[in-house]
């Protein structure tokens, strides 16, 4: 079964009022791919319009290939670095203005890995994922989502799957409104669907200000004096940066499932939050993370 990478570039043009979207899609086989590789992104027949050489039409696109092992791709984009796992995760850039002095017009572009194969039983494997999901919901349990939004989001992308447009998007949009996964814990994975949901809208923009606060503070330049700052701006409680990063997103499921064990047999009455918080901390202790509580980053707020 042969992986490819999935680069989907997504224009959108509004001249007088009307808004106008476009996608084309560039699949490379990872077997081409080596590190050191550049790859044109997005173009058109590879020609410069000699009339105009800033017809974005024929604007391109350039991806250098950084690093490429079994399960992850390091390239760079517009000069920026990403890293992409192949299992389920799928990225996003941010919207560029592209040059054109007669029609407002932007693009965005989204990468993920697919096979070139689905199975016949795809879709009745996401609808099992789906009734899981919205049990843990109503139970409050949206950590124990983790690894089923991860197996339905490694479905819907497949290339062939038998998983039709209309249903992934059904489902990227529950998933997202509920929501079934908590972007505080697990904002790339929240990211994902929503970009994938994008994707499959041919949209280029996202909707809130929220989103663009969570693209902004999982940048790796993002520090924890400007993260707190930005929090102020939209949050009415602020949450420890670390929780922004990849290595916090690494291993909360296997954390919570450990709190979850440990705390099964305590009443869940007033005052529980700062029995669980501690525990927490000493789990992520162990895992080589110093979390500040809820309560630490919030020193005037009461909780029970």
């Amino acid at each position: 079964m042969e992986h490819n990478l999935i680069i989907s570039a997504i224009t959108e043009r509004i001249d007088m009022g009307s808004r106008n979207y476009g996608k084309r899609t560039s699949i490379i086989p990872v077997t081409e791919m080596a590190e050191g590789s550049v790859w044109i992104a997005y173009e058109c027949d590879g020609q410069v319009n000699p009339n105009n050489p800033d017809d974005t039409v024929h604007l391109e696109w350039l991806i250098t290939i950084d690093k490429l092992d079994a399960d992850h791709l390091e390239f760079t984009f517009e000069g920026k670095p990403y890293t992409l796992n192949r299992h389920w995760q799928v990225l996003g850039t941010m919207s560029y203005g592209l040059p054109n002095p007669y029609i407002s017009e932007s693009a965005r572009f989204i990468f993920y890995f697919a096979t070139d194969q689905g199975e016949e039983n795809d879709y009745s494997k996401l609808l099992k994922i789906r009734e899981i999901m919205a049990k843990n919901y109503d139970e409050g349990h949206l950590w124990m989502n983790i690894p089923f939004a991860r197996e339905a989001l490694h479905l819907m992308k497949e290339r062939g799957a038998s998983i039709d447009r209309d249903k992934a998007k059904a489902f990227c949009e529950e998933v997202l409104e509920a929501p079934y996964i908590d972007e505080k814990d697990t904002p790339r994975l929240f990211l994902s669907y929503l970009d994938y949901f994008h994707c499959l809208w041919n949209s280029t923009y996202y909707e809130d200000n929220c989103t663009y606060h969570l693209l902004q503070t999982i940048d790796h330049e993002m520090t924890d004096e400007k993260f707190i700052e930005m929090t102020k701006s939209y949050r009415s409680l602020l949450f420890d940066p670390i929780q922004r990063t990849p290595q916090w997103e690494n291993v909360i499921y296997d954390v919570e499932r450990e709190c979850h064990e440990i705390l099964k047999d305590e009443p869940r009455h007033m005052g529980f939050c700062h029995r669980y918080w501690s525990v927490k901390r000493e789990v992520l202790a162990k895992r080589g993370i110093e979390w500040k509580s809820p309560q630490a980053m919030n020193p005037r707020v009461r909780f029970d």
